[in-house]
């Protein structure tokens, strides 16, 4: 296993992308262009980060430029935990009422990125996503298309790293699983033309063409958004202190192949543990 400096360095680079801020509901509220630069220091003991963002100007089809500038030499982020691949999940250590909650996610595939940031507002509501679809200068990436439903339909087999969220020592197991695993209880399955749930533990699902909502058996409930480039986060609608509960980004960078960040807090809303999945289709076996 890597050192968690090995695996930040995976994210050296010049990546191209942009951030794109959306509704809970998945409707749009800005995307705005951005470059950010990662370079090794003193032979990469530290990092220095610059990130530029685009903003348009008013009555404009001009944009001007805002930068940030970070130089560190140790993970950078609160919560943060990183693996091999670059992965990484940041966020509070512990939400409480009153306060904003916020995390981030990454996950990499050779020359791309996709990054995402969750707002819930000091109710604990989901209040905005943002997705950051990146990818290292001067190099072509493929086109991913807006994640769909059947796109999720399958058996997925592949490795699962945990880490604790107090210690460095990771728990590595290989597992099979179905649609949205256990994590969820449940299953799509595909009946003709439609989707159909299965039930474990959640319930009272709602399907529209971006967005799943379902309930788990402790009340807290969920929702999926589909995204641009494979992507879909699932979170609370609203996180319920005294409850368990879990953040999720997933990205579907190829057909069949996908990655997913989970990071998991306990019912007196602690952060526990991270989890780095990467899975492919069993193409042997159907949804059901």
């Amino acid at each position: 296993m890597k050192s968690q400096w090995e695996c930040v360095l995976e994210n050296l680079g010049e990546w191209v992308g942009s951030f794109t801020t959306v509704t809970a509901e998945g409707e749009p509220v800005d995307d705005i262009p951005s470059v950010i630069k990662l370079a090794g220091v003193g032979d990469n003991q530290a990092v220095h980060l610059v990130l530029t963002r685009f903003y348009p100007l008013p009555n404009s089809t001009e944009r001007y430029s805002k930068q940030v500038v970070w130089d560190f030499s140790t993970p950078p982020g609160i919560g943060a935990i990183y693996f091999e691949t670059g992965a990484f999940s940041s966020g509070a250590l512990t939400v409480t009422a009153g306060v904003k909650t916020i995390a981030e996610f990454s996950l990499i595939e050779i020359d791309s990125r996709f990054r995402m940031i969750q707002t819930f507002d000091p109710n604990q509501r989901l209040d905005r996503v943002t997705f950051i679809q990146e990818h290292r200068q001067e190099t072509t990436t493929p086109e991913r298309p807006h994640l769909n439903i059947s796109d999720l339909l399958g058996t997925w087999k592949g490795t699962v790293t945990t880490l604790d969220a107090n210690s460095e020592s990771p728990i590595v197991t290989n597992t099979a699983s179905t649609f949205v695993t256990h994590d969820l209880g449940y299953r799509l399955v595909r009946d003709d033309d439609s989707v159909l749930m299965l039930i474990g533990s959640a319930n009272d699902l709602t399907v529209t063409n971006q967005l799943l909502r379902f309930s788990e058996a402790d009340s807290q409930s969920y929702q999926m958004l589909l995204l641009p480039d494979g992507g879909y986060t699932t979170t609370p609608t609203q996180i319920r202190l005294g409850c368990p509960f879990y953040l999720e980004l997933g990205w579907v960078y190829a057909p069949g192949k996908r990655q997913r960040l989970v990071r998991r807090y306990d019912s007196t809303g602690k952060w526990c543990s991270a989890t780095f999945i990467s899975e492919q289709i069993d193409r042997g076996k159907s949804a059901i």
